[in-house]
């Protein structure tokens, strides 16, 4: 019983985890790597529930989407059965403490058509894993 209570005592006061550098290059990797039909639920669980989408419009508006809305909008793109895949080139991360971005030109090949754009992510580190904050992105021309 003392010995269950000594190790509940050293839990508590354990500093939590620390979200490492190798686990925010995971986090990028699987937002691109798990963005497909299949895994798309796996990919929900990379973003906070307050998680916003911003995208810039070619008529100089914006749109911003809450995670709810910003899933639906991706589930049905992905459920039309095309051929869909995103790479990112030129990433940068820049880590402060337990808060990251990641700046990146993204390529999204649809069927054989290409769109490039650029893209921000915000994230923090949260119980010694990255969770995205906020999406910022816009394609070239717009």
């Amino acid at each position: 019983m003392l010995l269950a209570l000594v190790l509940g005592v050293v839990q508590a006061v354990s500093p939590p985890p620390v979200a490492s550098d190798a686990a925010l290059r995971r986090t990028v990797a699987d937002y691109v790597g798990l963005y497909r039909h299949e895994t798309l639920d796996r990919w929900r669980n990379l973003f906070l529930p307050t998680f916003t989408a911003t995208h810039t419009r070619a008529d100089g508006t914006v749109t911003v989407r809450t995670l709810d809305q910003f899933f639906a909008a991706q589930q049905r793109y992905l459920a039309g059965g095309k051929s869909i895949k995103e790479e990112l080139e030129n990433v940068s991360m820049k880590r402060r403490g337990k808060l990251a971005s990641v700046w990146a030109d993204f390529v999204l090949t649809e069927e054989s058509e290409k769109s490039r754009g650029k893209l921000v992510l915000l994230l923090v580190a949260e119980r010694g894993r990255w969770r995205i904050q906020s999406l910022m992105f816009s394609y070239e021309g717009e």
